[in-house]
């Protein structure tokens, strides 16, 4: 009797240990799904913040390419300052320069007398492609004195100045378009007619600082400074004779000087001298009077 209940008690907990291991076994695949369904959501979020990433970078090198993309506007200037034998041949091959780089001499000035060395400048413009060439070979005209370079970037202004010239031409096409189909008064009308010439103004006026600007970005100054040594004499130092000469010329102007002063101040003096001997003369003769009240023996 009592092997009976032990083996049922032994039965009844292999059969419940048999039930724990089936609940166990069920519970892990569950798990793995879990955990293989939850790994392909989040490689699917990666892959979306990375492709957002990639866009926004695509989109940024996009705006930056076409920053890149339009040309730059940088005014070129520049002196040169040169030394020649001889100022005519200097200056015929400053004229060949030029044209060989066509570009053109917007002024010149050659200062000098004969005896003495002469010194030229000129004032170059030259397309600004070809200015490094160009400075290149104005340096090999002479001996190089002195050369200064600059160049100011005024991208930003000009394509602000297009911007806004395209915005006002919106507003003048818009104006335009509102006077043609407009029924209102005739102040409302003349309103409308003078904002259409206050906008053509502003258009006109942005126009021509971009033309200058154009003008100024398109060809580079340069200005050449041209110094001739050939045939100078230096003055020879003066002799004992001269320096006597000189010496006395410097004195009689001295004596001169000082009496053209004198002169001048006896002018100056005058009218002073006539009021002091009218005021004095009066002046003695009652003090005289007084003297001789005082005393009568005197």
């Amino acid at each position: 009797m009592e092997i009976s209940m032990q083996r049922g008690i032994s039965g009844l907990l292999a059969c419940g240990l048999g039930m724990l291991l089936l609940v166990g076994c069920g519970a892990n695949p569950a798990g793995d799904e879990s955990v293989s369904q939850s790994a392909p959501a989040a490689a699917i979020r990666s892959e979306a913040s990375t492709e957002k990433a990639t866009d926004g970078g695509a989109m940024a090198q996009s705006i930056e390419n076409k920053a890149m993309a339009m040309p730059r506007k940088i005014i070129y200037t520049a002196e040169v300052s040169l030394i020649v034998e001889n100022l005519t041949k200097g200056q015929q091959k400053l004229r060949d320069t030029v044209q060989k780089y066509g570009g053109y001499i917007a002024g010149f000035n050659v200062d000098g007398v004969t005896g003495a060395p002469r010194t030229g400048n000129w004032k170059v413009r030259v397309p600004v492609g070809r200015y490094d060439s160009f400075m290149k070979d104005v340096a090999a005209l002479g001996e190089v004195q002195n050369i200064h370079t600059d160049s100011q970037d005024v991208s930003e202004e000009y394509y602000d100045l297009q911007t806004r010239i395209t915005n006002k031409q919106v507003e003048e096409k818009r104006l335009i378009e509102h006077l043609k189909d407009s029924t209102a008064k005739l102040d409302d009308i003349l309103k409308v007619e003078k904002e259409i010439s206050r906008v053509r103004g502003e258009i006109e006026r942005m126009q021509g600082q971009i033309r200058l600007l154009s003008n100024q970005t398109e060809l580079a100054t340069v200005t050449v400074t041209i110094n001739e040594v050939k045939d100078y004499v230096p003055p020879a130092p003066p002799t004992f004779i001269t320096q006597i000469a000189r010496t006395f010329s410097d004195s009689f102007s001295g004596v001169i000087s000082f009496g053209k002063s004198a002169i001048l101040l006896a002018v100056a003096l005058t009218p002073w001298l006539v009021i002091l001997l009218a005021i004095g003369i009066p002046l003695r003769m009652f003090l005289q009077r007084c003297a001789r009240g005082k005393n009568p023996e005197a």
